[in-house]
Parts: C-alpha cells; structure tokens; sequence
C-alpha cells in the first residue's frame, strides 16, 4: 500500500519529554517487531533505514508518521484503518495528552505494558489481566468492547511469584468486594495475590482504605518507558495517556494512595460478609435495593496488623 500520511509531531526540546502520541506509538512499533521475531537491524533492511533510525522510532523520537506507517507495512499491518488510526494520533492538538480510541488503541496499551521498566497500576473496579485468575468477573461494557478486536499485540504475561518485580498494584478497599454477585472468586483471587507476594521477586500488592481517593477509569497506569514516564487510564473501549507537563495531577494522586496504602499481607481481608445478602437477593423475586456501605472498613489495629 502506497503510503501519503504527512502527519508531524515537531522534536522535543532540550528537558522536554516526548509527545505522548511518540511514545505510545513507539512502543507500539516495537511490541509488533518482536511479535513478528524480528531484529532492529532486519527491520531497518526492510525500510531501507538503520538500526539506529528504528531505535530512536521505537524510543519516543518518532516525528514523522510517515516512518511509522512504513514499517507497520512491513511488519505485515496493512490494515488502513489501523493505518489511519497512527496518522489520526499524530494530529492530536495537545502535546502532552492523547486520547486513544482508533483501530488498534488496545494493541497500544499492551505495547505499553510489555516494555515498561516499571509500573504501578491504581484501581478499585478491575484487575489488569495479567493479575487475574482464570474464574476472575470481566465486566459487561469491556467484554462487548474488545469481542471482536483482532490483537497485534498480546497482553503482558500472567505474573508469578518469581516475576512482576517491577509492578506495584494499589487496590482500592472497594475493589476486593466488587464481584459479590459471585462470592467464590474474591476469595481464590485474594488467595492468588498473596501466593504472587510470597516472593521478593513477585509484584508488591498494596490495599487503599476505601474513599482515600477513587481511582479513576477502569484501570490507572503509571509507566516508565524508556527513562518517561507515562500514565494511562484504561477505560473500556479507549485510553487516555499523559506525559510531560500533563502529570503532575496524576503523580500527587498516586502518592496519596501509596501514603496510605496497608500491605496486603498484613490485611485480614474479609469478602464472605456480602455473600448471604446476595445469595437471599438473587433468589427473591423483586430483589431488593442493598445499601451501598462507603466508609473504610480497612484500618491498622496495634502492632501494624490491618483488619477489616
């Protein structure tokens, strides 16, 4: 396919991060690359370029979108939709901030996850996949969202206890009473986390009293690629990333939920409280309203213990 996308976003300045459409589709560039088995120096044959050239694509010094979208083409994505989706990102006006729902926005997500050098995720709805157990309740609006998506890019491997080093999940109190309607699956999910924190080598899992401060989206990322930090916020049909300038209201959440955030093995965490209530309302003809409980039930006890 003959390519005449003009699309440019202009170089940083010096101490200036790069534009979120340049990272994010950098790491895009490069998660295809590797899914097709191939090097930086067979890539850059391909275009007619050199390793150094993919390289500073794949790193967030990507201007032209016209050299993204050559090597998309030859990595076999000819897609113009997914084509049109890059140029589409390069022509965003804000720097800084880049709202991703285009043909191709959960490939770049994954990109992002799979290369990031660390990553501390924020929630209180969801649990990002590559936490989850198999039986874990995928909500409605995502799973009508991604059915049909066709994935370039797989998302980030199940973590073990001996991996996700370089992960640290701030789960929001009100998270781990989400799936009631299903009351066997917190506890086998709560179980897995722990089992992941048994190692040194395993994700640190931290528990947010409830109403400290709500995550926002269905997911909250904050990454670091390639020396840049990026924040995402995962919906369900879309992502909204942040750089530069742009992260300072993200950056002063986060702190605030690290700050008061109980080590989940330190917290006696009780999930069979709702399952009578819920088990009486599913039989019942006309279930009736069950009142939202919205204070913290988490709080440490003498010693350091966290108990609910």
């Amino acid at each position: 396919m003959k390519t005449a996308f003009q699309g440019k976003i202009r170089p940083p300045r010096e101490g200036e991060a790069p534009a979120s459409a340049a990272l994010v589709v950098g790491a895009y560039l490069r998660a295809v690359r590797l899914s097709r088995g191939m090097s930086g120096s067979e890539a850059a044959w391909g275009i007619g370029g050199s390793a150094a050239k993919v390289s500073r694509l794949e790193t967030g010094r990507l201007h032209r979108v016209a050299d993204a979208i050559r090597l998309l083409e030859y990595y076999g994505i000819d897609s113009k939709a997914h084509l049109r989706a890059v140029d589409h990102l390069f022509q965003k006006p804000h720097r800084h901030v880049l709202y991703d729902a285009v043909p191709g926005w959960l490939d770049r997500l994954h990109a992002c996850q799979r290369q990031a050098d660390s990553t501390v995720i924020h929630t209180g709805h969801a649990l990002p996949d590559f936490l989850r157990i198999p039986d874990y309740p995928v909500g409605l609006m995502a799973q009508h969202f991604r059915a049909e998506l066709q994935l370039h890019v797989p998302p980030r491997a199940p973590l073990t206890a001996g991996t996700g080093g370089d992960v640290t999940l701030l789960l929001d109190e009100m998270g781990l009473h989400r799936p009631l309607g299903d009351p066997d699956v917190m506890p086998a999910q709560i179980a897995h986390l722990k089992q992941l924190t048994s190692s040194p080598q395993g994700p640190r899992i931290l528990v947010v009293p409830q109403r400290v401060l709500p995550p926002r989206g269905l997911l909250l990322y904050q990454m670091t690629l390639h020396g840049h930090e990026l924040v995402a916020e995962e919906w369900a049909n879309f992502v909204i990333y942040h750089t530069g300038e742009a992260l300072e209201p993200w950056q002063h959440r986060l702190r605030v939920a690290m700050d008061a955030a109980v080590p989940l093995d330190d917290a006696a965490v009780c999930v069979n409280e709702g399952r009578a209530p819920v088990e009486e309302q599913a039989a019942a003809p006309s279930p009736p309203a069950r009142p939202v409980r919205t204070e913290s039930r988490l709080y440490l006890a003498p010693g350091g213990e966290g108990v609910l």
